[in-house]
């Protein structure tokens, strides 16, 4: 999954979880595999995030019988069998492998993380119901640890790599530009950053198109240089480009507070 005991998916989704909790909405909490209707009503609203293992019973479920009773944050490519556009040129998938499509035209909203993401899902299906949050979501404990480690550059032209995903790529292009390396351990969230923030830059190749990637704002809010590809959506936000560092992190604390309001008013 990720650096730390969960991938960046699952991090974000619960700086939601608690935002919704805080802010007085009794939340149940169901993992998509054991998800039934029969402990559910029309007076609930639901928020869905990762279906995956969801029934496709479920699926029509919801699209007939709770037509815009609920919201899908879109955190990957669930709209294509392989779920990776990364695998198409241009990211656009052939019209065989487009699916779920009544899933996502029946919720009241679909949220993506970033402009980018949007592109490439309106590219596969035409919604009315999309909308782009601008940035994936940080807790306030998080953007603390964030905030620690600014300015804390020890390993001066080395650079991180975290192991997974195509962490080999970022291996070999070091080692053909002659850039020194580390391959980071996995660690909490705070011990991961801790450490990250040490690094002169980061390479980072992903196998799939990243819906924004949590890492390459870390990384750029810690003040790395960064060696990546073009499949990263938050590398397409003006943001992304214009601020780092401690600009950067004021930012994403401010944008997460936007989000997490815009999906709360679609909560009712």
């Amino acid at each position: 999954n990720g650096p730390g005991p969960s991938g960046g998916a699952e991090l974000s989704d619960d700086v939601l979880i608690r935002f919704l909790e805080d802010r007085g909405h009794q939340v149940s909490r169901e993992m998509s595999s054991r998800f039934s209707f029969s402990r559910y009503n029309e007076d609930f609203f639901f928020v869905i995030s990762n279906f995956a293992t969801l029934s496709q019973e479920a699926r029509d479920c919801f699209s007939s019988n709770f037509s815009s009773k609920y919201i899908i944050i879109e955190r990957d490519q669930k709209y294509v069998r392989t779920r990776n556009t990364a695998n198409y040129p241009n990211y656009i998938a052939p019209k065989s492998e487009v699916v779920n499509q009544e899933f996502y035209a029946n919720a009241k909203k679909v949220f993506c993380l970033t402009s980018k993401q949007m592109e490439i899902m309106s590219a596969h299906i035409d919604l009315g119901n999309l909308e782009s949050l601008g940035c994936t979501q940080f807790s306030a404990d998080q953007i603390k640890v964030l905030r620690a480690n600014l300015n804390n550059k020890q390993y001066d032209s080395v650079y991180a790599i975290v192991p997974g995903k195509r962490s080999q790529v970022a291996q070999a292009y070091c080692e053909n530009e002659g850039i020194d390396y580390r391959l980071l351990r996995k660690s909490n969230y705070s011990s991961f950053i801790n450490e990250l923030s040490k690094y002169e830059g980061l390479a980072f190749f992903s196998h799939a198109f990243e819906s924004c990637c949590r890492l390459l704002v870390e990384a750029r809010v810690l003040g790395l240089k960064i060696v990546t590809d073009d499949k990263n959506g938050c590398t397409y936000e003006d943001w992304f480009r214009e601020y780092s560092g401690e600009e950067l992190l004021d930012f994403v604390e401010s944008k997460t507070m936007q989000t997490m309001q815009r999906i709360e008013e679609e909560v009712v």
